[in-house]
């Protein structure tokens, strides 16, 4: 299995790459999922590319955001200058841009993000027969479902994250940063709110009095760290060809030790040895960990969230026994420590102490190292008491200790050099991989007149590498006595000499040129086909979306254009079966209303089955994941795309149409002009109204706070209404489904009706309403009310939209936002 480091700087990368990767991923200026590191420009990611293939080591770079319209071609062009560069692949979010690899540069190799949250069989299927080589999977996956897509597909590579920070979202599927704080993680500038504190309350003003429910901590969105360093040996039987180590914002100490961590345990497994897993994880716990969990990799999840902080929280040091009013304090110590350690007090109230330790005592003798089981003096600038407890977040020792192993290590050669009277100098390089190069001299060799060339003078000529990774080891030579040649001659021989070897170590990782011309002329002809105008709809269509019967019904009732019926089953007891879907088709068959069965947005392996009877009740479905389309058109759909598929760009959408969906819902964060960008064409949607979901997890909180134990939950979501509390005092309301998944809806409620005329401008085939969790009556009245301005406004008369918002306002179950539609995200 390839172990894969991350790099967010210069430093981190050597780290990386001196402590046992396989490969490093890291990140440009640009089209980033973490804009906030330092990440690599071109001169940079030369030379990191060049320093990783004369190791043999392998460099992928971050392309894994969506991508506006206006920056399509800009990031077409870095890619274009990445292959030129050698680098071994591009991890990519973005369908259109990934289609358009394919197109222009087609032997550059594509790795699909975790940000397209592959998580199905189907899915990966689906991008492996579109070009993609390599697939990283969903963190949501257990080793079950890894055998399963393995089983599946023998063929394709499949990437897993082993270690460091979680999401509480599916990758790809979070718009809590972007709807709340304008900071898309699709665009790669997540605030991570996830990380923020916030209490759980149950009830609403409709059903009674709201009620805190008190937990561990407040930080009720964050996970713990994961950390499979221990599971090695599952995730090879599981047929995983990739471990990826989470971290382009940690420091190159950090990257050090658990890189360093984790091949030391392959290379045990390699060689059927007893590895030490206990000493490892404890070393990486002093690094950075927030209490380390297995993820979703094993059934038991107990330590999934880290809910006391969501920061670093390093390992238990001791308590505090007491503080004198000087401010020294004595520790009873549960670990060692060494002068330079960082540390911090956990105090019962207010942010405690955190410090470098700069002195150690023992009855008054100082020391530079105490024991575990010591008790010692340390000082302190503020107060603490009797206690404690004092957590260690930075080791010395350990993160001096690989110091040494994050600076640049040389390559070693050996020297053959053959002297003859009357001929140049003939000069062999070899390295360690038995690259072999030759070079002669310029200048035929002489018999000196005083000072001839010996081999202490020569070793000292040819050791003269420069910049260049070489180091010499053993000079042979092989001369008569008393010969000469030109130090000038012998340094030029020794450059070309080591260029040559460069270009041989280099050559295996180079692509066949591609004129810069007939780049420009494949980029031209793929960004012209896709955005080709197309047939625009005059009069939308206007859809919802609902979850239940009841929602159903009345929009129905209400006059709708188009149902779609979700079938998670959000805030139901059960999913929707054969009879009641057929139900709702019989009721609007006899009011002509189209209905779409929408499709779970996630599906894991062994669930995409149980909707093959829909093949009976209609001919068309909305899928809401890439396996689902697959399996969509496995099956004979005419398939439509949720907006959970991440059209941002017209390139994408081209991309899915060609592929198969006949219609899609685009990306809600799209402002006004993006939208525009699109062009008239038809077959797409906009949501204009409802609550959004912001994310969507495995991962309960409801059982996981409220029902720690491990028997059954008894299905607190049935019994009231609950939702998150943030520090503002912002309402998220928080729903589940049959399968126990989670769903954070915003505090908000999208409303576009002001926004109407211009929208009505888009030619859009149709105009959504979220619904999911709106009551019957809140359905029907909310159709009314937009089938009233619709018609108006499409019969060239003035509507009173204003009004019209007003009346949308006293149903709404929460105050309205226009979110992105004039903003848009960064």
């Amino acid at each position: 299995m390839e172990l894969l480091a991350p790099a967010g700087s210069w430093e981190a990368f050597i780290a990386a790459i001196e402590n046992g990767a396989d490969a490093v991923y890291l990140g440009g200026q640009n089209f980033s999922a973490r804009q906030s590191a330092a990440n690599f420009d071109d001169k940079e990611m030369n030379q990191a590319v060049e320093y990783a293939h004369l190791r043999k080591k392998k460099v992928y770079v971050t392309v894994n955001t969506l991508v506006d319209r206006r920056e399509f071609s800009a990031a077409l062009d870095f890619i274009f200058r990445l292959r030129e560069m050698g680098v071994d692949g591009v991890i990519v979010q973005d369908l259109g841009l990934m289609d358009a690899i394919s197109a222009t540069l087609p032997d550059f190799r594509v790795h699909a993000s975790t940000q397209m949250t592959i998580h199905n069989a189907a899915g990966a299927a689906f991008l492996f027969s579109r070009g993609v080589r390599r697939v990283v999977l969903a963190r949501e996956l257990s080793a079950a479902d890894l055998r399963a897509i393995r089983a599946a597909l023998p063929e394709g590579e499949l990437e897993v994250f082993v270690h460091g920070a979680l999401c509480y979202s599916y990758s790809g599927q979070c718009l809590f940063s972007s709807l709340v704080g304008g900071r898309s993680g699709n665009r790669g500038r997540c605030a991570q709110p996830c990380r923020l504190p916030y209490q759980l309350w149950a009830g609403s003003g409709a059903k009674g009095k709201e009620v805190s429910l008190p937990s561990a901590g407040k930080h009720l969105l964050s996970p713990a760290d994961l950390c499979l360093l221990e599971y090695l040996d599952i995730l090879q039987e599981s047929g995983v060809d990739s471990l990826k180590i989470e971290g382009r914002m940690k420091r190159p100490e950090y990257v050090a030790v658990v890189t360093r961590s984790y091949r030391q345990a392959l290379n045990s497994l390699v060689a059927g040895k007893q590895a030490n897993p206990a000493a490892a994880v404890k070393d990486l716990l002093k690094v950075f960990n927030r209490n380390f969990s297995a993820g979703y990799f094993l059934p038991d999840r107990g330590q999934f969230l880290s809910t006391n902080r969501p920061n670093n929280r390093g390992v238990f040091l001791g308590r505090i026994i007491h503080q004198t009013g000087d401010g020294w304090a004595k520790i009873k110590l549960a670990d060692e420590l060494n002068l330079g350690d960082g540390l911090e007090v956990w105090v019962s109230r207010g942010k405690g102490p955190a410090f470098s330790v700069q002195e150690i005592k023992q009855e008054e003798k100082a020391l530079t190292h105490a024991l575990a089981g010591e008790e010692v003096d340390i000082f302190i600038h503020g107060r603490v008491s009797p206690g404690d407890r004092v957590f260690k977040t930075h080791d010395e020792e350990l993160l001096g200790g690989v110091a040494g192993k994050t600076r640049d290590s040389q390559l070693w050669v050996d020297a053959r050099v053959e002297i003859k009277e009357g001929e140049p100098l003939h000069l062999c390089l070899c390295d360690a991989e038995g690259n072999l190069v030759q070079a002669d001299g310029q200048v035929k060799a002489v018999i000196a007149r005083e000072r001839p060339l010996n081999k202490t003078v020569l070793r000292e000529k040819m050791a003269r590498m420069g910049d260049t990774p070489f180091r010499l080891r053993d000079l042979e030579l092989q001369a008569a006595e008393g010969l000469l040649v030109p130090f000038s001659d012998i340094n030029a021989t020794r450059r070309r000499a080591t260029e040559k070897l460069l270009r041989t170590r280099l050559a295996p990782f180079s692509y066949p040129e591609i004129e810069p011309a007939e780049y420009e002329q494949r980029k031209s002809t793929y960004q012209e086909g896709c955005l080709r105008e197309r047939r625009s709809q005059a009069k939308p269509i206007l859809s919802i979306a609902v979850s239940g019967l009841p929602q159903a019904r009345a929009a129905l009732r209400s006059g709708i254009g188009r149902l779609l019926f979700a079938l998670e089953g959000i805030g139901e007891k059960q999913r929707a079966d054969f009879d009641e879907i057929k139900e709702i088709m019989d009721t609007a068959a006899e009011k002509q209303v189209e209905v779409i069965p929408l499709l779970p947005r996630i599906q894991k392996p062994g669930e995409m089955e149980e909707w093959d009877f829909l093949g009976q009740l209609t001919d068309q479905v909305m899928v809401a994941n890439l396996g689902a389309l697959q399996w969509a058109l496995n099956k004979g759909f005419k398939p439509y795309g949720d907006y959970s598929l991440n059209i941002f760009n017209p390139y994408t959408w081209d991309f899915l149409n060609r592929n198969g969906l006949s219609g899609a819902c685009l990306s809600p964060e799209l402002n006004y002009t993006q939208l525009k960008g699109f062009g008239p064409r038809g077959g797409l949607e906009m949501i204009i109204h409802g609550e959004l979901i912001l994310m969507v997890s495995e991962y309960c909180i409801l059982g996981g706070l409220l029902h720690p134990e491990k028997d059954a939950c008894p299905g607190f979501c049935r019994q009231q209404d609950y939702f998150l509390k943030d520090e503002r005092g912002y309402s998220f309301p928080v729903a589940t489904d049959p399968c126990c998944r989670f769903y954070l809806f915003n505090s908000r409620t999208l409303c576009l009706m002001e926004e109407l005329d211009k929208i009505l401008t888009l030619g859009l085939e149709s105009l959504r309403i979220e619904a999911r969790r709106f009551t019957p009556h809140q359905v029907e009245e909310t159709v009314k009310v937009y089938r009233q301005a619709l018609t108006t406004l499409t019969s060239a008369k003035e509507a009173p939209l204003h009004s019209l918002r007003e009346r949308l306002e006293n149903i709404s179950p929460s105050p309205f936002s226009r979110y992105h539609f004039h903003r848009g995200v960064l």
